[in-house]
């Protein structure tokens, strides 16, 4: 059905492109070229290293009419399989009405407000530590109504399975501001993975978060609950606080702190791809996660960064080193570590997932990123 959902865009696409021919004399297209070599370290010193490529192609088409197309794929080397996969990230319609935007098609969906991790988010998982993932982007149909200057709903109907419509996990947002503070809350439905009847067994999540300054200190926070039954549900906290400051030479430090509380069975779909955690995590236990980012803007063109992941619980740690370095106007060196530090069989130390894969020790991807 993914592939139907597709070709209904592209239709549409095509027909509102040639219904005003004059489009195509103004259409560019961009993109990123990324090359890198990853390799990971395992506890019996195993090493493992790959290269990698990916293309990022973006469609740009000027705005017509209250319209507004969006087109781009992403091509990428399965390391597994040594072969290319390819995907749209975006293929979209937007039209704006008077008082409503409608935008059909597959588009990136994100309630992210700055922190780390997003427990709120429409899709848990869609921004990890500042790195979109995957997740990000579904086929759907959104709806945005602004009801004022600082007020908006935003509802949303996405289809995992193409046009499978029992399939269909669908949200509602409002988001104001009062007292200078950005304020949100939410609810997302979505059907059972193991269980097709949206009546008796959807999952469903109610979220609230809140965003401001304090003084110099910018301030944040977010409480989900996620349930079937209303009465036998579990909640997840949040609550950080951001610092920067600007050096005179115009070089800026910047300063994060975040406290979450969850599931631990929630941790899979939260953390992505950053770790590699057990499918049968604990439905009961819960995590307490301390996340903490430290950034150095050297000058314009170079910057480092380092971010922490720890389990109060069994104070296991990832750490997470970046360095950027804009060569020219098109190229980027790019380096990040990940080092995983705990005792045997701890949430993010060494051990075996299910008995069978090993976590790695550390990680290592080092690349360059061309613009064009």
């Amino acid at each position: 059905m993914k592939k139907y959902f597709s070709i209904l865009i592209l239709t549409l696409i095509f027909f509102s492109l040639f219904a005003t021919t004059a489009i195509f004399a103004k259409m560019d297209i961009g993109g990123e070229l990324n090359f890198a070599l990853a390799g990971a370290l395992f506890r019996e010193s195993d090493a493992l290293t790959y290269p990698q490529a990916s293309l990022d192609l973006e469609l740009f088409i000027p705005p017509f009419d209250n319209n507004q197309i969006k087109s781009a794929a992403y091509i990428t080397t399965n390391p597994a399989t040594g072969q290319l996969d390819f995907k749209f990230k975006k293929l979209y319609f937007k039209h704006k009405f008077d008082k409503l935007q409608l935008t059909v098609g597959r588009q990136p969906i994100s309630w992210s407000f700055g922190s780390m991790l997003n427990p709120v988010d429409f899709t848990p998982g869609a921004m990890v530590m500042d790195e979109e993932t995957g997740s990000k982007y579904l086929n759907a149909i959104t709806a945005y109504y602004p009801i004022n200057w600082n007020s908006s709903i935003t509802g949303i109907a996405a289809f995992p399975d193409g046009l499978a419509f029992e399939n269909v996990k669908w949200g509602v947002r409002g988001r104001t501001t009062l007292e200078g503070y950005d304020l949100t809350l939410n609810y997302v439905r979505e059907a059972d993975a193991d269980n097709n009847d949206l009546n008796a067994s959807a999952d469903q999540r109610m979220g609230f978060s809140a965003k401001g300054d304090l003084g110099p200190f910018g301030v944040y926070g977010a409480i989900g609950y996620n349930f079937k039954d209303i009465n036998s549900g579990d909640f997840s906290f949040l609550a950080g606080g951001d610092y920067s400051y600007f050096f005179e030479s115009g070089s800026r430090i910047y300063f994060q702190l975040e406290y979450l509380f969850l599931k631990e069975k929630r941790l899979s779909s939260l953390l992505g791809s950053l770790v590699l955690l057990d499918s049968n995590l604990d439905a009961v236990s819960n995590v307490n996660l301390l996340l903490t980012r430290i950034s150095y803007d050297i000058n314009e063109f170079s910057a480092i960064s380092l971010f922490t992941v720890s389990s109060l619980n069994d104070f296991s740690t990832i750490f997470i080193p970046n360095y950027t370095n804009q060569i020219s106007n098109s190229l980027t060196f790019n380096c990040s570590f990940a080092y995983f530090k705990g005792k045997e069989n701890t949430l993010f130390g060494p051990g075996l997932i299910g008995g069978v894969q090993e976590k790695p020790k550390m990680s290592i991807e080092a690349g360059f990123t061309y613009s064009f």
